[in-house]
């Protein structure tokens, strides 16, 4: 890959890094389970905050990093207003690839190495935290420059960044966290990714989970800030924009991901992600 077409990439330009402290953030306990088609590298620093992802749930430690695949479901709550401070950085799969090279691919590193061996989470040291921060400020400087050369001082620190990630999560043991995710929510969620194409009902679902569909739907809003509907609606969209990447058509991904009318697929695709179908699976080149 050319330096000259990395630079002119929207795949670059488009990367987001922030660092946040807030002093009198209180979140509640609305926010809804959202997902991203971008990496998302959470690195915790203080509050008194509590992260989901997909099933688990977990109360936050200064030194927690948790990378977000795209695609998965997650939220973060604030629970009072003691001082908040985070890092948040953004990176689409195409960011990766072309910051890789022939012997150092990001994107094989974060799906194989840091998402499935270590879970996508690590616990760092408070050592380890400072230089995490010295190296994001030091990205986000770049970021706000636009003199001689402050392009491929972006390029060298985001990549800087990445490589000190990648070191954290190499030598890091597996986050072993308390997960506080109630079990029925945990099992709704799993049903409804087991049960997807078969045209899950309330009815069916109480009858396997043996709890009445009302409990089911007030404790899984309760603890997601979505409505079943939506939950299901949102992975079934998610199913089918894999099948679309995996090279499917239209029809194939809409019948693969459990709908069985195609125009509600459509209809609902555009909804949820801003572009039929069609334009998605052509956007992807």
């Amino acid at each position: 890959m050319s330096m000259e077409y990395i630079l002119e990439s929207d795949a670059i330009r488009n990367v987001v890094c922030e660092h946040n402290l807030s002093a009198n953030l209180f979140t509640g306990p609305d926010p809804s389970y959202h997902n991203h088609d971008a990496y998302e590298i959470y690195f915790f620093i203080r509050g008194n905050t509590r992260l989901y992802v997909e099933q688990r749930c977990f109360e936050l430690t200064s030194g927690d990093c948790v990378v977000i695949r795209p695609g998965q479901m997650h939220r973060c709550i604030v629970m009072d207003t003691a001082p908040y401070e985070r890092i948040s950085l953004y990176l689409a799969p195409e960011t990766l690839r072309m910051l890789s090279s022939g012997s150092t691919d990001f994107q094989q590193y974060f799906d194989q190495k840091i998402c499935q061996e270590k879970g996508g989470t690590i616990h760092v040291s408070a050592y380890e935290v400072r230089q995490y921060i010295r190296l994001a400020d030091r990205y986000l400087e770049t970021l706000a420059s636009d003199g001689f050369g402050s392009d491929l001082k972006r390029i060298y620190g985001l990549t800087e960044l990445l490589l000190f990630l990648c070191q954290l999560f190499q030598h890091a043991n597996k986050w072993e966290h308390d997960d506080i995710m109630p079990p029925l929510v945990s099992n709704t969620m799993q049903y409804v990714k087991e049960h997807m194409t078969e045209g899950i009902s309330l009815a069916s679902m109480s009858r396997d989970l043996n709890y009445s569909s009302n409990y089911i739907s007030l404790q899984f809003k309760r603890h997601t800030g979505l409505s079943l509907r939506e939950y299901i609606l949102g992975q079934k969209i998610e199913r089918a924009k894999e099948l679309l990447i995996s090279g499917k058509s239209v029809s194939d991904a809409g019948e693969g991901a459990g709908f069985s009318d195609y125009a509600n697929f459509i209809r609902s695709f555009k909804k949820l992600v801003g572009l039929p179908p069609g334009q998605y699976k052509k956007n992807l080149g």
